[in-house]
């Protein structure tokens, strides 16, 4: 063979060479493909995995506060009967698979621990608090049903064990849901992996404050899992294809990947961890594909492909070897390549017979002569209904390349378009209108001129756009709702608590003045904070046109509206630019970060300064202060909404100045960072483009 090579002129080299570019072109793109579509699989799995652990969580705090609204809904408190009857009304070991029971915590102080026992034991004689602690307190799990599966628990005293202790008392004083670090349950016979969840209780609505919180506090209503029972009744491993390890921190609450366990695969495909926090507890999910993953993403396509095409690459080299070691062997040659032509042919009608996409061969005339069975779906015609049919029948002015026209210039501006998708109407045999994705690629066979259409259906990717389209747009109408309908509300109740104060003001004490005082402050801080969530909804709607601004008589304006303390100044380093912008937005920016200079200020004198360098592109704005500073570990929590660095009656504002300003300056594609000055004070560097368009355009 070696010695037939010299025969080979450069034309068939360079079909060999492109042959199997376009195989190796082929596989990779198939190979690449299938590859995505499993990650993507996998990965929407694994999250779908911890989601449901998520979700099942939140059924069961949903039961802890139906436990606390039934206690609330009893005046005269609640006891073991009435607890029993509770649950088994609430039917908890059908409806909340995987719970251990669900039960009640009151807190007892010393003082209180001889009246209790004595009103827990006129129904229960035996009823007592395990085991002893030095604790000055007692959390005795004083209800648990089924008690049946939980007696070892009754009576239980929280305060004993330092991680039931702990997670109790934060829970108390965050007023918020918590779990503890993994613990072993009295009555979990294997020693297995377990916590509790609490959900406090409290006598009141007062718990604004920690203070309230902890004198109003009762008890928490609480639940036991068992790691390995909480797992089976959310995720059966035999409804899925990954495996997973669950660690709280270094603890180990549940582990199925065991070489031990049937389905574990030893070198996995895709491995992922995931960390959330759990009510306060950090879990951390280690999540692989199983065997049977393995198996059911198998995909042969792009080896197919790849065998397919060296096989035609290698026909080819030697049709051409024969071809060139003799002409008098042509006519048998001839024979013997109409045939490899006719097995290539034939392959590459397998490849499309199997395409993803739509495909249809056409005439130089737009007359459909090959169709594969996709298309023969997308379009609801037979086979023999689409040959002989005109392109334009299907899609309307996809093509008009009549080649024997004196005037080819619309065929090539069709041509152009090869290999690159353009957006057009179909329309099925039934009349319904589908967007589709159209490529044409031509070639000319032994027929002459021929066209290949590429066809995607877009219907679904469209309709998911309207569908983000349509739930962003209820946001935000949900925010401007929400905020404008609820300001007549507030101005009602500031009015109510006016006409209070007019009437009674001599009248009543002390503590009641400053309940009044406390209360208007705190309704005139949620009319700021809706007007606030009203403009933070506002940011990227239409801002107008643009304008000439004089940033030097912008900002000096704001800062005489605002009526700073008269120890206040601001000095504007010149020269600051006058250029053509959006007025609205970018004095919003000036106005949120000059107030809060002001009003964050812990000193009756201060100075604000404002500065501007400048790119080819931005001008980078700078306004600085004297005041306390940022501590550097906060500079980016002061971005989020209703962040703020002190408690809210200490301040005036909503927490959403800086987040307005970021929210702002992420639509226009800027951004803005926070240097603290030597000594004292603060400086926010932001930039603004020199050109920019309106919202929208």
């Amino acid at each position: 063979m070696t010695s037939n090579l010299k025969y080979l002129h450069w034309y068939h080299w360079a079909v060999l060479v492109g042959s199997i570019i376009l195989t190796a072109t082929a596989w990779y793109v198939s190979k690449t493909q299938s590859e995505l579509k499993v990650k993507l699989q996998f990965e929407f799995q694994a999250n779908q995995l911890v989601d449901l652990v998520k979700e099942r969580m939140s059924h069961y705090e949903d039961a802890l506060h139906a436990g606390v609204a039934a206690i609330h809904s009893q005046s005269h408190g609640i006891d073991s009967l009435e607890w029993k009857r509770f649950a088994t009304t609430f039917n908890i070991e059908q409806k909340y698979k995987g719970i251990n029971g669900i039960g009640v915590i009151y807190y007892v102080e010393p003082s209180r621990l001889k009246p209790f026992l004595e009103e827990e034991r006129q129904i229960r004689p035996d009823f007592t608090i395990h085991p002893k602690h030095n604790k000055n307190e007692y959390w005795p799990i004083t209800y648990i049903e089924p008690v049946a599966d939980n007696l070892k628990a009754v009576g239980l005293d929280m305060a004993f064990e330092s991680n039931r202790y702990t997670a109790a008392k934060k829970a108390r004083d965050t007023g918020m849901t918590q779990i503890t670090a993994p613990i072993t349950l009295v009555q979990d016979a294997k020693k297995t992996p377990g916590f509790l969840q609490y959900v406090p209780i409290y006598k009141d609505n007062q718990r604004d404050t920690l203070k309230d919180r902890q004198d109003n506090f009762i008890g928490h209503v609480y639940a036991p899992f068992i790691m390995h029972k909480l797992i089976e009744g959310t995720l059966k491993q035999t409804n899925r294809q990954l495996m997973f390890s669950l660690y709280d921190q270094e603890f180990e609450l549940f582990n199925e990947l065991l070489p031990s366990n049937t389905d574990y695969d030893p070198n996995p495909l895709y491995v992922k961890e995931l960390e959330i926090d759990m009510y306060g507890r950090p879990w951390r999910f280690t999540i692989q594909s199983s065997q049977s993953f393995r198996k059911a993403s198998t995909d042969y396509q792009s080896t197919m492909i790849l065998a397919g095409g060296i096989i035609i690459d290698t026909t080819l080299l030697l049709l051409f070897l024969a071809l060139a070691k003799s002409n008098s062997r042509a006519i048998s040659l001839a024979e013997d390549m109409t045939q490899q032509l006719r097995d290539s042919e034939e392959y590459f009608r397998h490849i499309i017979q199997y395409s993803p996409c739509a495909l249809l061969l056409m005439d130089a005339n737009g007359i459909i002569e090959l169709t594969n069975p996709e298309a023969e779906r997308l379009f609801g015609y037979s086979k023999s209904e689409l040959v002989g049919k005109n392109i334009n029948e299907l899609i309307p002015n996809c093509y008009s390349g009549d080649t024997t026209s004196s005037d080819t210039s619309q065929y090539e501006e069709d041509i152009k378009l090869s290999c690159s998708y353009r957006e057009i109407t179909g329309i099925t045999q039934s009349n319904v209108e589908l967007p589709l994705q159209v490529s044409l690629s031509s070639f000319t066979s032994n027929d002459g001129e021929k066209v290949l259409t590429t066809i995607v259906d877009i219907s679904e990717t469209q309709n998911i756009m309207e569908e983000l389209k349509r739930s962003n747009k209820e946001l935000d109408d949900f925010a401007y709702v929400a905020s404008h309908d609820l300001k007549a509300p507030l101005r009602g109740i500031i009015q109510l608590s006016s006409w209070i104060e007019e009437d009674a003001w001599n009248e009543i004490g002390d503590e009641s003045k400053q309940h009044i005082t406390l209360l208007k402050g705190r309704t005139k801080r949620l009319e700021r904070l809706l007007d606030d969530l009203l403009a933070y909804s506002r940011i990227g709607r239409s801002e107008g046109n643009t304008v000439e601004v004089h940033v030097s008589d912008m900002v000096k304006e704001i800062f005489s509206l605002l009526s700073p303390p008269d120890g206040f100044q601001l000095f504007c380093e010149e020269p600051l630019p006058v250029f053509q912008t959006l007025q609205p937005p970018f004095e919003q920016i000036f106005r949120n970060l000059i107030s809060n200079a002001i009003k964050h200020h812990d000193q009756d004198t201060g100075c604000i300064r404002i500065s501007c360098s400048e790119t080819a592109t931005d001008y980078v704005f700078t306004v600085s202060d004297d005041g306390p500073g940022i501590d550097q570990q906060h500079h980016e929590k002061v971005f989020e909404i209703f962040q703020t660095l002190k408690p809210r009656d200490e301040v005036e504002g909503s927490g959403m100045g800086l987040a307005i300003i970021k929210k702002i300056l992420d639509f226009y594609k800027a951004n803005i960072t926070i240097i603290p000055l030597e000594g004292r004070g603060t400086a926010f560097v932001f930039t603004w483009p020199k050109q920019i368009e309106k919202s929208g355009s």
